[in-house]
């Protein structure tokens, strides 16, 4: 029983994240656990009508070690996330060069068709300016001290978010950001997977 309520669960939360891609997000602001309109500064870098999506998870569970791989669980929880993302369009998959976080975008990056493209976690304030450089969306695979922090950066102005969370391996943050007649629009979104 408890199988087919996950299955269920995650279903949902596939649905739910088709559905945050395609719709506006002012239509789902309730459902937001942050959400702001500013307007953009005269010295625009953004060109009208843009629109961003950015889909932050740590890696799944790992093994002991300096370097681990993924535990059973892990490898798991990973093809989970390459399940629930499978219609999601994505223009790039990022995830740092810890095999940890590889392994666990592995299974998505293949389901797209997509290389893994290496980021540098210590450097996230140049990591963030070059992720708006382009429209798009992408998934990014970080650690329990890095996600947090890079969803705060990419969903300025933003709430506080607790940066570490150690134990937690199923945060899935959905943060979009679209520019509107001049207007920056950020929604963001958490769930657990």
């Amino acid at each position: 029983m408890r199988a087919t309520s996950n299955a269920i669960y995650q279903k949902l939360i596939s649905l739910t994240l088709l559905c945050l891609t395609f719709l506006s997000p002012s239509g789902l602001a309730q459902q937001a656990i942050h959400q702001t309109g500013t307007p953009l500064a005269e010295k625009n870098q953004f060109h009208a009508e843009q629109k961003w999506t950015f889909i932050l998870v740590r890696h799944g569970e790992k093994q002991p070690g300096d370097d681990p791989q993924l535990t059973k669980q892990g490898t798991e929880r990973a093809e989970r996330l390459a399940q629930m993302l499978q219609h999601i369009p994505l223009d790039k998959v990022y995830s740092t060069d810890y095999q940890r976080t590889q392994l666990t975008a592995q299974p998505t990056a293949i389901g797209h068709h997509l290389p893994i493209t290496s980021y540098d976690p210590s450097d996230l304030d140049s990591f963030s300016q070059q992720l708006f450089k382009r429209p798009g969306s992408y998934l990014i695979v970080g650690h329990s001290n890095t996600t947090a922090i890079l969803a705060h950066k990419l969903n300025q102005p933003s709430v506080n978010t607790d940066p570490d969370h150690a134990e937690e391996f199923d945060r899935l943050y959905f943060i979009e950001v679209n520019i509107v007649d001049g207007k920056r629009i950020n929604s963001m979104y958490r769930f657990s997977y």
